[in-house]
């Protein structure tokens, strides 16, 4: 793999940087498509509305919380965009999201949920494991990132807490959702791996 990215990825990471700050943004700052978007555990179970477990990573419950999940992922983006291609990299997202929201359903105690946090913990985790076989500074970035991913789902242990209120945000973070984006990533990388190594 080469250490950088050709010049003409860099249309093509903008661009998808661009869609997910916008289509983000709409399932946001639109209030029937926030209203209709976020998960709601009772609303997929009893009147099917099965499309919040798409859209529910694409709703966030502020402005603050939007501009910091976009901001991640516009980092995450660009870094995997030294080894990936952008289709490959929102594949990733788009799956760890509606995996996280898939495994919501088994926590009752989850009543609703929004944002893109869980989702970027699985790409993050992808994107270090993608950045491993890479040579010099891109595997240095790689292992950091992996650790960093693997130590914040194990001080957040959201296996005795799913679910915990942070003053600073205002809101409970949903640590369950970190925990399951990051086992989804990896799942992602393990099929990825499987599949290139079949061919």
């Amino acid at each position: 793999m080469s250490p950088h990215p050709p010049v003409t990825r860099w249309p093509a990471m903008l661009a998808t940087i661009a869609a997910v700050a916008a289509l983000a943004a709409l399932f946001t700052f639109v209030p029937w498509l926030h209203a209709h978007g976020l998960y709601v555990r009772d609303a997929v179970r009893f009147d099917h509305q099965w499309w919040r477990l798409v859209t529910a990573m694409w709703a966030h419950l502020d402005w603050r919380h939007w501009l910091g999940d976009v901001a991640a992922a516009s980092g995450l983006l660009l870094l995997a965009g030294r080894e990936t291609r952008p289709r490959a990299m929102l594949t990733v997202l788009v799956i760890c999201g509606i995996t996280v929201q898939i495994a919501l359903l088994r926590l009752p105690a989850i009543g609703w949920y929004g944002g893109l946090s869980g989702a970027l913990h699985g790409l993050a985790l992808w994107t270090g494991l993608r950045l491993l076989p890479a040579p010099g500074l891109s595997r240095l970035i790689g292992v950091v990132t992996c650790v960093a991913v693997l130590a914040k789902v194990w001080l957040e242990q959201s296996w005795l807490a799913a679910i915990v209120f942070d003053p600073s945000w205002g809101f409970g973070v949903v640590r369950a959702a970190h925990a399951a984006g990051a086992v989804a990533g990896l799942a992602c990388w393990l099929a990825q791996e499987w599949w290139g190594n079949r061919r």
